[in-house]
This record gives structure tokens, C-alpha cells and sequence, in this order.
């Protein structure tokens, strides 16, 4: 039997590493319980790329300083998922810094690499006799934004071009925009086609060749349109070609708030989770909120049967992010916070993002965990 859990987004805002100090340990005490699992799989939404670079001053490009990074060892996070829409934000130094104060810092990290030969090797995990194949890519670096364009495409593990390149589609844009975009590129086979069949097909051969080597494959998925509850079409289209291609579950993050899971099948896409660490909040009588705050994380449970096979069981928790003393998000189980709260509005709130996150399931009462 072997008990992984993956959280949502791990962000960090410049007043958290002014407030902090850069020592982040607070915001992380209240969630030590995830220690509990084999394996803590996380997104790290912000490159570890030293102060020679800067640390984040500026909206929307990041960079955090190398003792968050203990503070989530401290947590009990093993696994780090860096292909995101910021890896770019220090360049590819930044990305080579980054991985090495990972490694540092006693990481496993995928996504992102330093030469062809990491990116192409598979990252196969065995953790209790079974093996467990790892698999992390994104919809694009921000290229849009900063104008940083990767000079070696090996480092990132894309679906698409960069933003604005050929191919590929913008996900800020309008719903029925993105509609039509996947419809005339994916669909349409134009000659835009031509610039993205090599990211689907590296795609494919990544987790078939995944599938050939573990007993299980993961995929963890960065795309999205933010804020949005209503799952993207681009995001759609991805999720069932990693299906077809052969993955046995999709956990996704980028949105920063809980999107809907879908289920059916018995395959689980699991679109996103929220921001399990982020600094947004307002305040409120007890407990410091704002919408983004509710996030949930993922337990998966699986075990091989005597034929080879895994049989896999899905549930999670819901957690939210409060201000602390030191006037730090912190995260904590929402269940620990309604028991010493006891507020009708708070378990509301519970159940109604505990009710999304599961789709189409009802819950009548507030549990610790949920099952999928």
C-alpha cells in the first residue's frame, strides 16, 4: 500500500518574505499532519533562484528566497512540480539555480531540467514495491508577458509553443476564443497543426513510455484559465488525450481556486486544487478569508493485487489559508478549523467547495476527508 498526497499551488508574495523574515515555517505548522502519507507531492509556483536575481518585487514574476524551501521540507514535501507558467520568471538561469537549491534542499523535482538527458529520462518512483511514473508539464511560461523565450526547449516540459508562437492558444482569452482555437489548430488540422504536433506527440511518448515502466502513471497538469470555476475547453482537450494516451489519473493546478473533478469512467481529472499557499485574504470575525482561500488536496491510496494490477482509492481534504499571529497565510485543515470555530457560515463554505471539488457528489456533514 502506498499513500500519496498532492496540495495545490505553493506561492510566495513579497510580504510573506518581509513579514517572515524569510523564516516561512509558520504558515506551514498547521499542516505538518500531511507528513502522515509516503509521499507529498507539491507545486513549487515560483522559481529558488537566489538573491542575485531578485527576489519578487514586482506583480506577477517571481523569485523566493531558498529558506521556503525548508519551511516545505519541514511540512514533509518530497516531490516538486516546477513546469508552471512561472518557471520563466528568472529565465533559464533561473531555472538552473532553481533546480539546484532544490536539489539542495533534499527535493525530487520534475518539469523542468538542465540538460536533454534528465529531460528525457522518466522520473519512476518506487515506493513500497510498487512503481509509480511521475509526469509533469505546463501550458506555457508567461512568454507573453515577460518576453522570455526558452533558448533550450528540452528545459520545459510544454503541450504548446510559448505564448504567441504559432499553435499555440492563449488561455486569458474569452471561453468560445479558446473554443475556436483548439477547433481550428487541433481539429481543423491547418498548418498551425504542424507547430504543435510535436509537443502532443512528445507528450504521448513520454507517458507511453511511462506506462511500459510503472505500475502506475501520474500526470500532473498546469493549465487553465485563473479564477474561473468553469473548466477552459484547451484544458478539456488535454485532459482526454492524456487519457487516451494511456495516464491513470490527471492532477491539475493553475487556476488558484477549486474547479469541479471529473470522474467518469472510473478516471479521475482532477482539474484543480487551488492555492494551498498563497497571501490573499481579508479579514473576517475570526479567521482572515477571501475567495482563492479554500483549496483542497488530493489522497491517493493504491495497492497491488496479486494479478499485478493496482486498485486505486481517491479522496481528499479540504483546506483553507488563515492569518496567523505574525499576520502570515497559514494553511489548515478545514476541519480542524471548523471544530475549534464552530461557525454556520464557515461549514457552509466547507461543504460547497468540498461539494465542487467532487462534481456531481453531495456530502450532508463535514468530513475530515472525502471520498472520490
Amino acid at each position: 500500500m502506498v499513500n500519496i498526497s498532492f496540495t495545490g499551488d505553493l506561492m510566495c508574495s513579497p510580504r510573506m518574505t518581509e513579514r517572515s523574515k524569510e523564516d516561512y515555517s509558520s504558515s506551514f505548522r498547521k499542516a505538518i499532519k500531511l507528513k502522515h502519507c509516503d509521499y507529498l507531492v507539491g507545486n513549487l509556483e515560483t522559481p529558488i533562484a537566489g538573491e542575485a536575481l531578485e527576489y519578487t518585487h514586482e506583480r506577477y514574476c517571481f523569485n523566493t528566497p531558498s529558506s521556503f524551501l525548508t519551511a516545505l521540507k519541514d511540512c514533509g514535501f518530497q516531490l516538486l512540480t516546477l513546469a508552471n507558467n512561472h518557471c520563466m520568471d528568472r529565465g533559464e538561469e533561473g531555472i538552473l539555480r532553481t533546480l539546484e537549491n532544490c536539489k539542495s534542499g533534499g527535493f525530487e523535482t520534475i518539469g523542468v531540467y538542465s540538460d536533454r538527458e534528465s529531460r528525457d529520462a522518466l522520473f519512476v518512483k518506487e515506493i513500497n514495491g510498487i512503481k509509480i511514473a511521475f509526469i509533469n508539464y505546463t501550458y506555457g511560461t508567461n512568454a507573453f508577458a515577460h518576453h522570455r523565450f526558452l533558448e533550450h526547449p528540452y528545459m520545459v516540459n510544454l503541450t504548446q509553443p510559448e505564448e504567441t508562437l504559432p499553435g499555440s492558444i492563449h488561455l486569458l482569452n474569452r471561453y468560445d476564443k479558446i473554443a475556436e482555437d483548439v477547433e481550428r489548430i487541433y481539429l481543423g488540422q491547418t498548418e498551425e497543426f504542424s507547430a504543435v504536433k510535436p509537443y502532443l506527440e512528445q507528450l504521448r511518448r513520454d507517458i507511453e513510455r511511462a506506462k511500459a515502466a510503472a505500475d502506475y502513471v501520474i500526470m500532473i497538469l498546469h493549465s487553465g484559465s485563473q479564477y474561473v470555476e468553469e473548466v477552459d475547453p484547451y484544458s478539456r482537450f488535454l485532459a482526454e488525450k492524456i487519457k487516451e494516451y494511456g495516464a491513470d489519473i490527471i492532477v491539475g493546478h493553475h487556476q488558484h481556486i477549486i474547479q469541479a473533478c471529473d470522474s467518469k469512467d472510473d478516471f479521475l481529472k482532477v482539474f484543480c486544487l487551488g492555492n494551498f499557499m498563497c497571501d490573499r485574504y481579508i479579514q473576517g470575525e475570526d479567521y482572515y478569508f477571501d475567495a482563492p482561500q479554500f483549496n483542497a488536496v488530493l489522497h491517493l491510496s493504491l495497492e497491488k493485487r496479486a494479478d499485478g494490477g493496482i486498485d486505486a482509492k481517491k479522496s481528499f481534504s479540504i483546506y483553507t489559508t488563515a492569518k496567523n499571529e505574525l499576520g502570515l497565510p497559514s494553511a489548515i485543515d478545514s476541519y480542524d478549523v471548523y471544530k475549534k470555530t464552530n461557525a454556520t457560515f464557515l461549514k457552509e463554505q466547507i461543504l460547497r467547495y468540498a461539494n465542487l471539488f467532487a462534481g456531481d457528489r453531495k456530502y450532508e456533514k463535514v468530513q475530515e476527508r472525502y471520498e472520490l
